[in-house]
């Protein structure tokens, strides 16, 4: 699974940035609210390689009506609002809730730690830091209320040291300042709108109302878009850990803050 997962992630054009204004396919006028929801899409977009400012994706409309189909189950318009009414309404980000409390008592156990002894325990004893908070590491309890098994959990809770530090040294957040996974479902939502919108599915005029389905969940649990991203990669993260994984989310949103072209850059957070 682990090679496989790699081999999918190398072969996928993430490499850099997309960009539909280049590209006259690409460059529909958006109205503010549109630029604000596919903005709100970049962090799919730009660990998928589509484009980062654009309703429409640059990819093959056959390629992309297959992987949604496989990914998503979805094919139709009424399969489209069944799965964004799904994303609305419930989503995963109260079902990985408590997974993210638990990586966040990880990090609080990892920070509390002197540094010579985190740097030895890092190097021989990752599992240190789960031991110091396994108050809140009831795996039988986090596998029920998750439906992730006991390697799966145990994988992400040894890997999330790495990637919570990560994300505050190049984000700027810290596993506190994320206090809701919404972000993780509202992100899918825009971009399965946009595609839904490419693929015929729903018109162009319908898309800032699917889109926009969960913004102002959104506005209201983050500041900006460094935290966006944050909560992304987190959901993201619980889903399906993996080292690949890993570091793609980090490096493609690492991509959204510090390319000048960016619509993080162009595209104000609030408002």
């Amino acid at each position: 699974m682990g090679m496989m997962d790699a081999l999918g992630h190398a072969l996928m054009d993430n490499q850099e940035l997309h960009f539909g204004t280049a590209n006259a396919a690409g460059a529909e006028g958006l109205t503010s609210e549109e630029r604000w929801l596919v903005t709100l899409s970049a962090p799919l977009s730009a660990f998928n390689g589509d484009y980062v400012d654009a309703v429409l994706t640059g990819k093959d409309d056959d390629v992309l009506r297959e992987g949604i189909a496989d990914v998503w189950s979805v094919h139709d318009r009424a399969s489209f609002e069944q799965t964004a009414r799904w994303l609305v309404d419930e989503g995963q980000r109260s079902t990985y809730a408590p997974l993210w409390e638990a990586v966040g008592a990880i990090d609080k156990a990892t920070q509390e730690t002197p540094m010579l002894l985190r740097m030895v325990m890092d190097a021989f004893f990752p599992a240190f830091f789960q031991i110091k908070a396994r108050k809140s590491l009831d795996y039988r309890e986090l596998g029920q209320r998750s439906g992730k098994s006991t390697q799966e959990l145990a994988a992400l809770m040894t890997g999330s040291p790495s990637w919570v530090e990560a994300l505050r040294k190049h984000f700027h957040v810290s596993q506190a300042e994320v206090p809701s996974l919404v972000a993780w479902d509202a992100v899918r939502l825009a971009s399965l709108s946009r595609w839904a919108v490419q693929l015929g599915y729903i018109e162009r005029s319908e898309f800032a109302g699917f889109a926009g389905g969960l913004a102002r969940q959104v506005r209201e649990a983050y500041g900006n878009w460094s935290q966006v991203s944050a909560a992304y990669i987190a959901g993201g993260l619980i889903w399906k850990y993996s080292d690949a994984r890993e570091e793609n989310l980090l490096r493609t949103n690492r991509l959204l803050l510090s390319d000048a072209r960016s619509p993080y850059r162009s595209v104000a957070f609030a408002g």
